[in-house]
């Protein structure tokens, strides 16, 4: 098959490379305590792994969770109040959600088992998680780079420091990010906005790979990134972690705090408190500097809340402010120097390094405030409220004349009121799920004063969407889920009409989605899952509406009104096994999906304006049918070596031009070795890991559509190490990671700013992190 060569080549070049690693014990088990008779919670089990002193005490609701488990065969030592203690083994391949089934009856409680594994959502599809632990070893970096360890996961960049996730080919306003379990609702349709959320105001980063529209709504065609909410203290105590990041590329760093805490002796009230910051010069590319790329951020959130058996309520706030540098040599002022500049092997502009961010840059300030409430009906149902608000305020500047940089050319204020509306319930034994209603108001508004058009109008978006979803396992190794969605919306936008006189031009979208997935457990040491799904999204205003230059994107872009919801159908299948007694594992993963009216960002060549020469972009519909394959796998090689390669295949077909689709990522693969030492005294968890990645170069691309090819294929290598040192109250965690640290000049296709200058080179990344209290236990 045409995939293998591309494949083939990857191994090859990599087996004779120096390799890196990722860590082997990041595995996380979570699960749930319920009745058998009727799936009600049952709380306060005690979860134990055993022959280790790793163990945890389910919540008030049955739920708990163990991290930082290795890969390999696992014993389970269960307790319960009345209930003979129980063992059972499992074989973790990756991380798992299980069952714990009670046999509970007034007067006695009887034996327990551990029989399946079983998420509560999403069955079928492909996820990972990203925990605590290995977020903490990637602190200084984006959501964006996080989530980019994950294969079938890309970054579109606009130089060094703006980043978005691509999940299977997919981006923008076809991944949906969950903040706190919110829908994120910022300015995402640019392809140079970043999402505008701080990634360490939670403990857990969740993606979910696939189409997932029914429960999630709109824009879930790609996958769905979540950032789940944080579970507060519930008892006396204080707990927190600091953390500081050194980066030699930028001259720059990163620091987080957090602290968190209970009431006295009060059981249940609990409270957390987060900040982070992050500080970048220009970056630095092999031989030259990237001039105006830096980045100044900050970032804070506060939690409270209440729980107790019958329920709880927490109110939450989070606040970013951001500013970034836009490449200075990625605006030219005519075509001729467009020319020149694309053709040259280093930017047309260069200054000495500086922290002083100029035009054109961005800025963005994100406000969000949740309340969110839970109660417990009955032990066969629990209804969940979630109300929130966001506020995003950005701004783009541009070089202007007349001192009139320090006026924003694009202002614009977004306001989105939303609600969620959630029943979980039980109907028999094993019948489980979730019915729900989600709404959202939105308003966009250009702040006046820039001087410039709009790129894109004022509107006003309002949405009503209802769902269900249920699970229904069979027997004790296959859970089936089905859902359905409906969801109806509705787009007020104000323009001009050719005689510039005001205009409300007004669309309304109904959109339906459904899911058919299983999760079958062949053997202790194989599972199949299995989703087919459907997925929409209406257009968006800038699809819709776009007219003249996007400051940020360095570009023009033009929109088409009579563009309509994009449709896709897509299947999905994962294989995820261990063998050898757990010393060979790993997870394969095939998508394949039609998408109907696909939206597309086009160039059709370039054009000259009052502020410069600039690459113009058109957005159009066709019919497009994607497809790929992408897994890790991962050996251990003895007691302290493993190694493990890790690959991502994406192919992408015009249907009605009969042609590649534009901008689909490169294939890409890596091999990494680590090394994990034993604990020694109070050093624990001593790692070394070297990393050897290959991207090829795209050879399936539209012809003579881009302003340049693709970039050539390129090869980099990276290393880390880490250690940690148990005090007397905390835990120390020194970490070093060193990237492209063989200075190697690219450039790749999803980098916008490909046609003006190099990706960063050599980087240098010094972690010391230090966590204290009863977040230390």
């Amino acid at each position: 098959m045409s995939f293998l060569r591309p494949l083939a080549a990857v191994l090859i070049l990599l087996n004779s490379a120096m390799l890196q690693a990722q860590e082997p014990c990041t595995l996380v088990l979570s699960g749930i305590v319920v009745d058998d008779h009727d799936g009600a919670p049952l709380g306060f089990a005690q979860v134990m792994v055993v022959g280790t002193s790793v163990g945890v005490v389910a919540d008030a609701e049955g739920r708990f969770r163990i991290e930082g488990l290795c890969p390999g065969p696992v014993e389970l030592r269960l307790e319960h109040l009345g209930c003979q203690p129980v063992q059972r083994k499992l074989d973790l391949a990756t991380d798992r959600s299980i069952t714990v089934r009670l046999e509970h009856h007034a007067e006695e409680l009887k034996q327990a088992e551990v029989v399946r594994e079983r998420p509560d959502e999403n069955v079928g599809m492909s996820r990972a998680v990203i925990d605590r632990v290995a977020m903490e070893r990637a602190s200084g970096r984006s959501l964006a780079d996080m989530v980019a360890t994950v294969p079938g996961v890309t970054v579109l960049r606009s130089g060094p420091v703006i980043a978005k996730p691509v999940v299977q080919g997919l981006s923008g306003n076809r991944v949906l990010t969950l903040n706190q379990g919110v829908r994120q609702e910022d300015q995402q349709w640019g392809g140079e906005h970043a999402p505008d959320l701080d990634p360490f105001s939670t403990d857990r980063i969740e993606l979910v790979k696939g189409a997932a529209s029914v429960q999630y709504g709109s824009d879930a065609l790609g996958g769905v990134i979540i950032t789940s909410p944080v579970e507060l203290p519930r008892q006396g105590g204080v707990g927190g972690a600091v953390g500081v990041v050194g980066i030699s590329n930028g001259l720059g760093g990163s620091a987080q705090a957090v602290l968190e805490g209970g009431f006295g002796h009060l059981n249940g009230p609990g409270w957390r408190l987060q900040g982070s910051g992050r500080l970048l010069g220009d970056g630095q590319a092999p031989g030259h500097v990237l001039s105006n790329t830096g980045l100044r951020e900050g970032a804070g959130s506060v939690a409270i809340g209440h729980h107790r058996p019958r329920g709880g309520v927490e109110l939450y706030y989070s606040y970013l402010a951001r500013e970034v540098g836009i490449l200075r040599a990625a605006h030219i002022g005519n075509l001729t120097d467009l020319q020149n500049a694309i053709e040259r092997d280093e930017p047309w502009y260069q200054a000495p390094f500086t922290y002083a961010i100029d035009a054109p840059r961005q800025t963005v300030q994100h406000h969000l405030m949740k309340a969110h409430g839970e109660l417990r009906l009955s032990r066969r149902g629990q209804l969940e409220l979630t109300y929130a608000y966001q506020a995003n305020d950005r701004q783009e500047y541009d070089i202007r004349r007349g001192g009139r940089s320090a006026r924003p050319a694009l202002d614009l204020f977004l306001a989105t009121h939303s609600a969620d509306l959630v029943l979980k319930h039980h109907v028999g034994p094993r019948l489980h799920g979730k019915v729900g209603a989600n709404g959202l108001v939105q308003t966009n508004v250009n702040i006046p004063g820039t001087g410039v058009s709009p790129l894109i109008p004022d509107f006003r978006r309002r949405t009503l969407g209802v769902f269900v979803l249920e699970h229904y396992p069979i027997g004790e190794r296959l859970e089936l889920e089905a859902g359905a969605r409906l969801d109806g919306a509705g787009l007020v936008v104000y323009t001009f009409d050719e005689a510039d006189r005001p205009l409300s031009v007004e669309h309304r979208f109904i959109n339906g989605a459904g899911s058919l997935g299983a999760n079958w457990t062949v053997g202790d040491s194989l599972a199949l899952r299995i989703n087919v799904s459907s997925a929409f999204r209406p257009p968006h205003v800038s699809e819709l509406y776009s007219a003249g230059l996007h400051h940020g994107a360095a570009a023009i872009e033009e929109g088409d009104a009579g563009l309509g919801s994009e449709r896709m159908y897509k299947g999905t299948i994962d294989l995820v096994g261990s063998v050898w007694g757990g010393r060979l594992t790993g997870i394969v993963s095939a998508h394949a999906g039609r998408a109907d009216g696909f939206i597309q960002l086009r160039p059709e060549g370039v054009a000259l304006t009052i502020r410069g020469a600039f690459p113009v972009f058109r957005y159009a519909a066709t019919d497009a049918f994607l497809w790929g394959i992408d897994g890790r796998a991962q050996l251990q090689i003895a007691r302290h070596w493993s190694t493990s390669f890790e690959w991502s295949l994406v192919r992408g077909r015009d249907l009605r031009r009969e042609e590649w689709l534009y901008m689909m990522p490169s294939d890409r693969g890596s091999l990494v070795l680590a090394w994990r030492g034993a604990d020694k005294g109070a050093w624990a968890r001593p790692e070394l890991a070297l990393r050897s990645s290959l991207v090829l170069r795209q050879s399936r691309f539209p012809e003579d559509l881009d302003l340049v090819d693709p970039p050539p294929t390129y090869h980099l290598l990276g290393l880390s190490a880490a250690v940690e040192r148990r005090m007397k109250g905390g835990v120390l965690r020194i970490g070093l990671e060193g990237n492209n640290v063989l200075n190697a000049r690219y450039r790749d296709l999803l980098d916008r700013f490909r046609y003006y200058a190099d990706a960063r080179g050599v980087e240098v990344l010094v972690r010391l992190g230090y966590t204290f209290g009863r977040r230390a236990t």
